[in-house]
């Protein structure tokens, strides 16, 4: 056989990275489609909303000229998202006054980690950049511990709306006191990198934070309290309160304080 030479190599390379990213990004899209439905859209919704955004996403609809910069909003990285949670206010699925608090949360922790750059934009560290997602999913979950239901769809209106609140429209008197590029390309967009855009990333990920402790809370509610029946069955000998003690051969978890043994 015939060594491979250093170009085929870098094809292979560049094939299998390509590989990788695709994957990726398929494994972003099946997240994002599972949250759209965990917050309460169909399957079939979800599945028109991405595609929407994949393809027109990256369009932005000028709103107002300003200093010689013009503003707008991009389709798939702030457009769908709002909708989206106008939606969900509009159905009742978030209450609005639960919202508005989540939203003002979100803005001030956006406000603080963000900053406005000449050039760039209005841009975050990570992993700063993702204390917003952490403020709004975690704000959801203190507020419905028992109803996950409900804590995804504020989670997202928190994240989406309090982003767009502290970087975007905070920070656009910042960014629009820079002088415009001189090659005539000054438009400022809102959620410009369309699914990659904080704005957008921010929502998928306070569902997800959400998701999560829901689901530890869940798992330590069914097998929380059988890991300790277990522990006392066998003997419960690394247990120290139980050491000179003999277990219950029967436990009684539902019994109602006050109430005795067979009824006694």
């Amino acid at each position: 056989m015939s060594e491979m030479t250093e170009e085929e190599l870098g094809w292979i390379v560049i094939i299998l990275l390509g590989v990788v990213v695709l994957l990726i990004y398929y494994a972003y899209i099946a997240t994002i489609r599972k949250v759209l439905v965990s917050i309460g859209f169909t399957p079939g919704e979800a599945g028109t909303m991405i595609v929407v955004t994949i393809f027109l996403g990256w369009v932005t609809i000028p709103l107002f000229p300003y200093n010689g910069w013009w503003v707008g909003i991009c389709i798939g990285g702030a457009l769908i998202p709002l909708l989206i949670c106008f939606r969900l206010l509009r159905t009742g699925r978030a209450n609005l006054a639960e919202s508005a608090i989540g939203i003002i949360i979100v803005a001030f922790v956006t406000y603080f980690i963000t900053r406005a750059e000449e050039g760039v934009g209005i841009v975050a560290d990570v992993p700063l950049a993702f204390a917003p997602a952490a403020a709004a999913g975690l704000y959801a979950v203190s507020t419905f511990w028992l109803n996950m239901d409900k804590a995804a769809p504020l989670a997202y209106v928190s994240g989406v709306v309090g982003t767009i609140v502290g970087a975007d429209i905070f920070r656009l008197e910042e960014v629009l006191a820079f002088d415009p590029p001189s090659d005539g390309a000054s438009l400022l967009s809102i959620g410009g990198a369309n699914v990659f855009d904080m704005v957008y990333i921010t929502g998928i990920i306070a569902v997800i934070i959400a998701m999560v402790v829901f689901r530890a809370k869940k798992r330590q509610e069914m097998y929380g309290f059988n890991v300790v029946v277990a522990e006392h069955r066998r003997g419960a000998e690394d247990l120290p309160y139980a050491k000179d003690m003999k277990p219950s051969d029967i436990l009684y978890p539902q019994q109602r304080r006050g109430q005795q043994k067979g009824g006694e």
